[in-house]
């Protein structure tokens, strides 16, 4: 099953093996500059996900359609931009991720853009974190969508104008979360101590999960009029994975089914009417546990309710 999804990312450049001429299809009628073609201060990274589940199409489209209400001046690569590579390098193989950093590169290059914005969070994860590692450098700020929009509403160029009247709790995604700190470069070595025990010299910076996106959603669904925020018991760096990651869902679905089950079990516990994430993959993971479980709660991406309070 993992070599399939390897195989598909080497011919199509996604891992369901659609073909890349209709990755841009989502932006149709948008008209979004290109940014292949055209400078501009910020790219927009649709992610594989978006780009071809159909379900989850009105999402990055109401994600482009918030930037532009904001008078963001930002494009897109359309049938040019290609998968980010986590999915590769999460089942083994680093140097497919390496070739899409290179490929990557060149593309923020030519948009001459400043900032790098996606709703995806294995590609934040990625461009934040995987590519500094392996050495590629963007050489732009890298924003998570819910980030971005954090700051927009902060400098009063996203505003809400109606009432969410719901009871939401929020799910923190791997990639974002606990996965979504920045690379620390580290130039030292490992040292032997008391004949059996490795040290870092000088200190290697620890990558614990502390530091990742956790509060740019919440401040977000705090400030929606009527939405009310309710957290789960294992939240921010202790949140329950939704299973779908790390190459699960496509060679163990029953593991992914039974570890997205209890953090919907998790999530109906709180008394909330719905579960919010800002991730296509967990969202994914979590409509398809429901719809097999025959069970009745809703899922909703962060971008919706915003949508929804305009």
């Amino acid at each position: 099953q993992h070599m399939m999804l390897v195989e598909n990312m080497k011919r199509d450049d996604n891992p369901f093996g659609e073909p890349k001429s209709k990755r841009g299809d989502w932006a149709e009628g948008l008209d979004l500059k290109d940014a292949t073609q055209e400078k501009v201060d910020v790219l927009f990274h649709a992610g594989c996900r978006f780009s071809y589940d159909m379900e989850l199409r009105e999402i990055v489209r109401g994600a482009a359609i918030l930037l532009k209400e904001a008078g963001v001046d930002f494009g897109i690569a359309g049938p040019q931009e290609g998968c980010c590579g986590l999915r590769a390098f999460e089942v083994g193989f680093k140097g497919e991720m390496e070739k899409y950093a290179d490929d990557m590169m060149s593309r923020v290059a030519t948009s001459g853009a400043t900032k790098l914005v996606t709703p995806c969070a294995d590609g934040y994860s990625a461009f934040k974190y995987y590519y500094p590692w392996v050495g590629a450098k963007l050489n732009v700020e890298v924003f998570h969508i819910t980030e971005y929009l954090d700051q927009l509403m902060k400098e009063g160029r996203l505003k809400f104008g109606k009432e969410v009247s719901m009871r939401v709790t929020y799910h923190d995604p791997c990639h974002l979360g606990r996965l979504g700190e920045a690379y620390e470069p580290w130039d030292g070595e490992w040292k032997e101590v008391l004949g059996h025990m490795l040290v870092s010299e000088p200190r290697k910076p620890m990558r614990a999960g502390e530091n990742g996106v956790y509060e740019a959603p919440r401040n977000i669904l705090k400030n929606i009029p009527g939405l009310e925020l309710i957290e789960m018991e294992r939240n921010r760096v202790n949140a329950w994975c939704c299973g779908g990651g790390g190459g699960a869902s496509e060679a163990f679905p029953d593991f992914t089914y039974r570890t997205a089950m209890e953090r919907i079990s998790e999530a109906k516990a709180t008394g909330a009417d719905a579960l919010v994430t800002s991730c296509p993959w967990c969202e994914t993971t979590f409509k398809d546990a429901i719809r097999k479980s025959g069970e009745k709660f809703e899922i909703y991406d962060i971008v919706e309710l915003i949508r929804s309070a305009k």
